[in-house]
């Protein structure tokens, strides 16, 4: 049989899928953050059917990304101290137990706004710790060369997943309710327990028996605050994540208010997202110039602000969806390459402490940006939100090409 990995023009964009432990990685993160992703669509539909408040949407969606403003050093610190397979098994687990009690509560009929919010707290938490587990494990299952093509790879089955989970939701909420979409997510959640079990790699970082968390988590800090590069990364990073990143809140009112949709329409634009997610992800995980990355760093970010033009420009569902795949595509074109950095730089020994504390810029900082945008959409409109945030992120990326450290990571030097 012929396998894509023999074709010399296509075996370039999956050299990671070479090593066995890397696909079930991947397979294993393609349902559970399938099944995230479908959680957001489902809970916020849900919260605006019961509520028909925009705010209580955007509450809902920050509850979920809350926890990652305080979780992450923590599965950081047990990312380095503990087997990381480990560390993902029960994360999904948890995942599980999490979607039958929504399930279970759904059914009896006792599902309140404000218990959908408590659950989403410890989705989020849960998820924290999936996150960074696997982003500590991937430079541990592929060689070095190969560990952009991981990253964006696993890109893919994160946010391609936007593709495949929310498409999922639209089936219950269009003809049955919101509680079977939760118990969907459940078997993405067991899909991707199975993958991670067939792992076979044991690894763990450097903390030894008996550090204490504080001291690991200052040696990741003290690091990291040593490196230009990490520093400036981390810096981009965040601004990129709150500014043009954090619009699971907007979408939701954004399909109701400008598409006349709300049921729905919210799926149909995060699948938008999903697509040219697996689009740009895959034709940076293509790249072999280290120059060429850097300039796609920049291009991509200053992408991802315009993006959002379009998408506040849109009338319809055709320009409407086209703009989320160009937005979804930009943003996780930019993060691959800007997190394949941050791995590059990272030791191992500390790589999951560092990338703990870089998901509090990823995760925490797209929590409060959603919390707020949720609650100024409602006041202001989405289009207005969209189009100052697209703006500002722009900006941003232009003008840093007046300091030295954000060039040098444009011409491809960590």
């Amino acid at each position: 049989m012929l396998r894509f990995t023999s074709i010399p023009a296509i075996s370039k964009y999956f050299l990671a899928f070479h090593s066995a432990d890397f696909r079930w990685l991947w397979i294993g993160g393609l349902g559970g953050h399938s099944a995230y992703w479908g959680l957001i669509v489902v809970r916020g539909v849900l919260v605006l059917q019961v509520t028909d408040s925009p705010s209580m949407v955007g509450i809902t969606t920050f509850a979920a990304m809350a926890p990652r403003f305080v979780t992450p050093p923590l599965a950081g610190y047990f990312s380095d101290r503990y087997t990381r397979r480990t560390v993902l098994l029960t994360g999904y687990i948890a995942q599980i137990l999490h979607s039958m009690l929504l399930t279970s509560l759904g059914v009896l009929g006792v599902l309140g706004p404000w218990i959908i919010v408590l659950l989403a707290v410890f989705n989020g938490a849960v998820r924290s710790f999936q996150m960074t587990a696997t982003q500590s494990l991937i430079p541990n299952v592929v060689p070095k060369e190969h560990l952009l093509n991981a990253v964006s790879l696993n890109m893919i089955s994160t946010h391609g997943s936007k593709l495949l989970g929310p498409g999922l939701m639209a089936i219950p909420l269009i003809f049955w309710s919101a509680t079977w979409g939760f118990a969907i997510c459940g078997l993405l959640y067991m899909a991707g327990l199975i993958g991670i079990l067939c792992i076979k790699a044991r690894t763990t970082g450097g903390i030894q028996k008996g550090t204490s968390f504080g001291a690991s988590q200052k040696e990741a800090i003290i690091y990291i605050y040593q490196s230009r590069s990490l520093r400036t990364l981390f810096l981009l990073i965040m601004l990129h994540c709150s500014l043009t990143m954090a619009y699971e809140s907007i979408l939701p009112i954004f399909a109701k208010v400008v598409l006349d949709d709300p049921v729905s329409g919210v799926s149909y634009l995060m699948m938008g997202v999903g697509t040219g997610s697996v689009l740009f992800a895959l034709y940076v995980a293509g790249m072999s110039s280290a120059r060429l990355r850097g300039s796609m760093l920049l291009v991509l970010g200053a992408l991802s602000g315009l993006s959002l033009f379009g998408l506040a420009l849109s009338d319809n569902f055709a320009s409407a969806i086209f703009c989320t795949a160009i937005m979804g595509g930009s943003q996780v074109g930019f993060m691959a390459i800007a997190n394949s950095m941050v791995q590059t730089i990272a030791p191992d020994e500390l790589r999951g402490r560092i990338t703990g504390l870089n998901q509090i810029n990823i995760g925490g900082t797209m929590a409060v940006l959603n919390l707020f945008n949720g609650i100024i959409a409602g006041e202001i409109g989405p289009t207005l939100v969209l189009v100052t945030w697209g703006a500002l992120f722009s900006a941003i990326v232009i003008a840093s090409l007046a300091f030295p450290t954000p060039r040098s990571l444009y011409a491809g030097r960590t």
